[in-house]
């Protein structure tokens, strides 16, 4: 009989494992882009193609949130997870022995949409072990997982490619690809799936979740939330280095105090929420983002967008309010899934993916020459989010207390 990590007594190492299934996807992302220089000279190639092998990787991201759910609705979670993870090690011995750019780009697509299935199930995996217990703190420290992984990637693949070439990156790829089938095995299997289920009834579960206020609410307030601070990472360049003429290594420490408040904030989530109790750290983080949000409009309105500290305080406060909600949010979007959990805890990924771009796509249309775009759109996503948060379904938790 194979052995189980017991969900009480070795919650630690579940939880590693569930970080490491996490993270595979963003790292695989980010990994190999010092090599990129490297990869377009040994393909004989363009740098427009070689770039492909990482824009494509982005669209299998998404493919892989909304495949992923009908998948381990059908085989159950671990044997998905391992199922993904043998096309992931497949597809990275392809990418290793081709001498083609098309095939590597075809490739990266496959490796995206089946290595990042642990990205959703981690969640899901979650949820099923630790509803309603220790779920909020697992999910953020997978949120912060999610979050440095992508930070730590480019760092770890340009040592890679200085020590042993382009090559190396997609190594330790399959390395870690290896490891994660071998300990993903020892995860409970909580989901077994329903195997004789037709290919309609596993698809029914997307009809059955938008239909769903007590999931739609929270995984839409939390995608707009999410995107109050993404326009952040796409836009605080053109506005910090264009507009203000910092130095990229000046952006670089503004960014990471950012990104570092999100951080702090997603892995004490658990302890807080334990503290305070579920609704009173929701009302605390609605509390914070509207303070950091009021607080970069508020500077922009009174300097006529012309002080960049105002707007990155403003955003640190707001990532520390965004790092304490997401986790709680997504876990009170799927606590009541008794079925379809796969399938919501990917969708929840795809919603903040697509709000996120569309409104960053916004922000790319206007005149970013100072920061009360960029204050303006943080603003009014929050806003956003709490009006939407106010329509819960009635068995739900009270909505929470305007700050």
């Amino acid at each position: 009989m194979l052995y189980r990590l017991d969900p009480v007594k070795q919650s630690h190492l579940i939880f590693l494992v569930l970080v490491l299934c996490a993270i595979i996807g963003p790292l695989s992302i980010d990994l190999f882009t010092p090599s990129l220089p490297a990869l377009t000279e040994a393909f004989d190639t363009t740098p427009y193609m070689a770039q492909w092998t990482v824009s494509i990787f982005m669209l299998g991201f998404a493919i892989s949130m909304l495949v992923v759910g009908p998948v381990s609705e059908r085989f159950g979670n671990c044997r998905t997870l391992v199922g993904g993870y043998a096309i992931y090690l497949i597809a990275t011995l392809a990418i290793l022995f081709t001498r083609s750019i098309e095939v590597m780009i075809a490739a990266r697509l496959i490796q995206a949409i089946a290595g990042c299935f642990g990205t959703a199930l981690s969640r899901a995996i979650a949820r099923d072990l630790y509803k309603g217990k220790n779920d909020v703190r697992i999910l953020g420290m997978i949120g912060a997982s999610l979050v440095v992984a992508p930070m730590v990637a480019p760092v770890l693949g340009g040592f890679l490619q200085e020590l042993w070439g382009w090559q190396a990156s997609f190594i330790f790829m399959l390395a870690i690809g290896v490891l994660t089938i071998v300990v993903v095995r020892l995860l409970p299997d909580e989901n077994k799936g329903n195997p004789d289920a037709s290919f309609a009834d596993t698809l029914n579960g997307f009809s059955v979740l938008f239909r769903d206020r007590r999931y739609m609410v929270p995984a839409l307030t939390a995608s707009l939330a999410f995107a109050g601070a993404f326009v952040f990472v796409v836009g605080a360049p053109f506005v910090l280095i264009g507009a203000f003429e910092l130095s990229p290594k000046a952006y670089g420490a503004v960014f990471a105090f950012v990104m570092g408040a999100y951080i702090l904030s997603s892995m004490n989530a658990g302890r807080i929420t334990d503290k305070l109790g579920r609704k009173k750290a929701t009302n605390l983080s609605w509390t914070i983002m509207l303070a950091g949000a009021a607080i970069a409009f508020g500077s922009a309105l009174l300097t006529d967008g012309q002080l960049w500290p105002g707007l990155a305080l403003g955003l640190v406060v707001y990532e520390a309010g965004l790092g304490l909600f997401l986790p709680s949010c997504q876990a009170k979007a799927l606590s009541h899934l008794d079925q379809h959990a796969g399938t919501g805890s990917g969708l929840i990924f795809f919603l903040e993916m697509i709000i996120a771009s569309g409104v960053s796509f916004i922000a790319g249309k206007m005149v970013l020459d100072n920061t009360l775009p960029l204050a303006g759109i943080s603003l009014t996503m929050i806003l956003l989010a709490l009006a939407l948060s106010r329509f819960q379904h009635s068995d739900a938790e009270p909505a929470p207390e305007a700050a």
